[in-house]
């Protein structure tokens, strides 16, 4: 049988046939008549069988020597790349509930700018690198680097200091850094330092901004927040935490949408 004629019964490409026959893994050997490969229904099977595992992630060489195995080995081959595959699922299911989040924003931002509303919040660790912070320590930069490198699950996070908040003048001071949510730190197994803070989880009053410069953000900025603390009677007790969701032109300029809240009590 001619490769082109075997390869369309097997639905595959003559160059794919052709490379496992390079390979070793078509064992026939060739007609005497007219020099074709004595290609064969087993033939067809190691094929297959080497298809199946690639479609499973594993290497070209991983799937070959497959064929010479015992049950054993492929079984714990195939335990390796089932704990690989439900490793990216969490992580691919990680991304879309960012995205989902981003989604979000994107819905209510232009009802909700400058408006109060209410959400339930996962405890969360922060690292604050820019604006009104102190310069970070070695194990708070390996930590940073964590955080870069696991973006999207980590976020863009945003602090204001709640000795600004008491403060008499308009200024706030404000810090910016990454953040990750706890639920997603603990999937991703990143181990972060002590010296990270960590920010309880609970329901949360927060407030919608679009900002050009946050680092210039005053307390007129946040006012609808500030009257509500002063409605419930309550003073800051900790700095108000938020994220900033993505940035893009608004009205010829570019903007950063905020979200920043406080704990309920």
């Amino acid at each position: 049988m001619k490769v082109h004629d075997f390869a369309r019964r097997l639905g595959l490409p003559d160059s794919k046939v052709r490379y496992y026959d390079q390979a070793g893994l078509i064992r026939g050997g060739r007609q005497k008549e007219n020099n074709y490969r004595d290609l064969t229904g087993q033939d067809a099977l190691n094929i297959y069988h080497a298809q199946m595992l690639r479609s499973f992630g594993m290497g070209v060489q991983e799937a070959l020597a497959a064929q010479g195995q015992e049950l054993t080995v492929i079984d714990g081959w195939v335990d390796n790349h089932a704990r690989e595959l439900e490793r990216q699922i969490a992580w691919e299911e990680m991304r879309l509930q960012r995205l989902r989040e981003m989604q979000v924003y994107f819905s209510v931002i232009e009802s909700r700018k400058g408006r109060l509303g209410q959400n339930f919040v996962d405890e969360s660790w922060s690292l604050w690198s820019f604006g009104q912070t102190a310069p970070l320590s070695p194990a708070e930069e390996r930590s940073m680097k964590l955080l870069a490198q696991n973006m999207p699950f980590s976020y863009i996070a945003i602090r204001i200091a709640r000795e600004s908040l008491l403060s008499p003048g308009e200024e706030l001071g404000v810090s910016v850094g990454l953040g990750i949510l706890e639920p997603n730190r603990a999937k991703l197994g990143l181990e972060l330092s002590p010296e990270v803070s960590r920010a309880r989880g609970g329901s949360k009053v927060n407030l919608l901004l679009e900002l050009a410069d946050p680092f210039a953000m005053t307390k007129r900025d946040i006012a609808p927040l500030l009257a509500e603390m002063e409605r419930r009677g309550m003073e800051p007790r900790e700095d108000l935490e938020g994220r900033i969701f993505i940035s893009y032109m608004k009205g010829g300029s570019f903007v950063h949408g905020v979200a920043l809240g406080f704990f309920e009590e």
